[in-house]
């Protein structure tokens, strides 16, 4: 990261900053792709730091975004501004600051997923092909999200609520409790618990037993109720003193009122409309550029097999999907293997002639 450029910009219509950071010699380099990366909750450009090591010496161009809510970029407290189509607009003024018109790989994990999806629906024309990490492709839909809704048909589906953590982001507690107790919120993300159970062959289930359990994020946030008195064990790439004090750094510098808003505004149903009037059709919805996947045996949220919907409904075609053994958070845990995998998948389906 030290070789990036790093630059902001004020987008419209709401002049809020975005942060960005600019692979070397980025405007010498012509003619090639250009990789915008984003990241998600709760992390800024920087977790990328690890794999992009591994690929700024690619003969592609790379762009590494701060989303709205982190890093050097904006913190709206109006949930309304994290809309998908904002956030694809404002992506793509970044685009257009740097001279970038076509041949864009858009690359995210987390919410950086989603945002990078829709980044592709709304610009398509600029996207040659596109990288999920963790989160599969959310198809859009016109109709309401009901969070108590989709957490019975989840229950029903997978045996556990996929989104009942919503709940916690979405209280008005929330930001003050992850703010005083930010030790145990890394706890909540980093921890490592294989499961007791023989036939779960030792897999670690740390963020089904959080994300997926009512009250269960609070109550170890908090050190209450089942987690009074418990510490989990940490992944061993969080026990660093490194990973500790960036990680609380960064969020007590700059919170969590603009983070929660990415939970606010899917509960809220902010993209409705947007989706309603721009990617309604089959085709709109359509993604038809190369796809690759990276899903992470121990991430019980955003799960390996949801890329299915997708290709059931016919909406991806050439997609191929990869799968390692790690937890959601993989960019810290393994970044060079998934470094490997996307410069295995550019070199093979975006080749540049030297």
């Amino acid at each position: 990261m030290d070789r990036f450029e790093h630059k902001s910009i004020s987008t419209k219509p709401y002049d809020l900053t975005y942060s960005y950071y600019l692979s070397p010699d980025f405007h010498k380099r012509t003619s090639v792709p250009t990789l915008v990366f984003c990241h998600g909750y709760p992390d800024d450009a920087y977790m990328w730091a690890g794999a992009v090591k591994h690929l700024v010496d690619l003969p592609y161009r790379i762009v590494l975004v701060d989303i709205l809510g982190f890093g050097g970029s904006s913190k709206p407290k109006e949930a309304s501004k994290y809309r998908y189509k904002q956030q694809a607009d404002s992506i793509a003024q970044i685009l257009d600051n740097e001279g970038v018109k076509e041949g864009v790989i858009p690359i995210g994990h987390d919410w950086g997923s989603a945002t990078v999806q829709r980044l592709y629906l709304y610009h398509r024309d600029r996207c040659i092909g596109l990288g999920l990490i963790s989160l599969a492709y959310q198809i859009p839909s016109d109709q309401p999200f009901d969070l108590v809704t989709a957490n019975k048909e989840t229950a029903k589906r997978f045996g556990y609520p996929q989104w009942e953590y919503w709940n916690f982001f979405n209280a008005k507690d929330a930001t003050d409790l992850m703010d005083k107790h930010i030790q145990r919120f890394l706890e909540v993300n980093n921890g490592n618990f294989p499961s007791p159970k023989p036939e779960e062959n030792g897999r670690d289930i740390w963020m089904r037993e959080m994300f997926c359990v009512p009250n269960a994020m609070r109550e170890y946030v908090t050190g209450t109720g089942k987690y009074e008195g418990f510490t989990v064990d940490l992944k061993p790439y969080a026990k660093t003193p490194e990973f500790q004090k960036s990680f609380k750094d960064r969020l007590s510098r700059d919170g969590f009122e603009g983070p929660v808003n990415y939970y606010h505004s899917l509960t809220d149903n902010h993209n409705l409309e947007d989706e309603k009037q721009h990617l309604s059709t089959r085709e709109a919805k359509t993604i038809s550029v190369p796809v690759l996947y990276i899903g992470q045996t121990g991430d019980w949220v955003c799960r390996t097999d949801l890329m299915g919907d997708a290709k059931e409904a016919g909406l991806v075609s050439d997609v191929e999907e990869k799968v390692i053994q790690a937890g959601h958070w993989c960019l810290y845990e393994k970044p060079e293997e998934i470094a490997g995998l996307i410069k295995d998948w550019l070199q093979r389906r975006f080749p540049v002639k030297s």
